[in-house]
């Protein structure tokens, strides 16, 4: 793994999401976490993209199928462009922000 590669992989965390407490939802993150780790497309997904959904690029393509390979094709627009732009938000502000941003929600 390179220099690069560990220092973003310390700001993403470890891509368990153990303090998303509703199933699914931590279930749709691990999964795009592991695609999008596997497939080395977070500097891709740290950009900015007016939509992940209706997007031409191959690279979302090659995180789907990941996805896919990894066990979960069960997504809708809706829960895909959620997912998706969550772990953009992560990418661009690491996982202790979105982290803190979730338990405030649920005090």
């Amino acid at each position: 793994m390179t220099q690069e590669m560990n220092i973003i992989n310390n700001s993403i965390g470890n891509g368990n999401f153990e303090y998303v407490k509703e199933k699914r939802s931590r279930d749709l993150l691990v999964n795009a976490w592991q695609a999008i780790s596997l497939t080395e497309m977070w500097d891709f997904v740290k950009q900015p993209i007016d939509s992940f959904v209706w997007t031409s690029d191959p690279r979302t393509e090659i995180i789907t199928k990941k996805m896919s390979e990894l066990g979960f094709n069960e997504h809708s627009s809706t829960s895909f462009g959620w997912t998706m732009r969550t772990m953009q938000y992560i990418a661009q502000h690491g996982e202790e922000k979105f982290k803190a941003d979730i338990l405030s929600i649920h005090q």
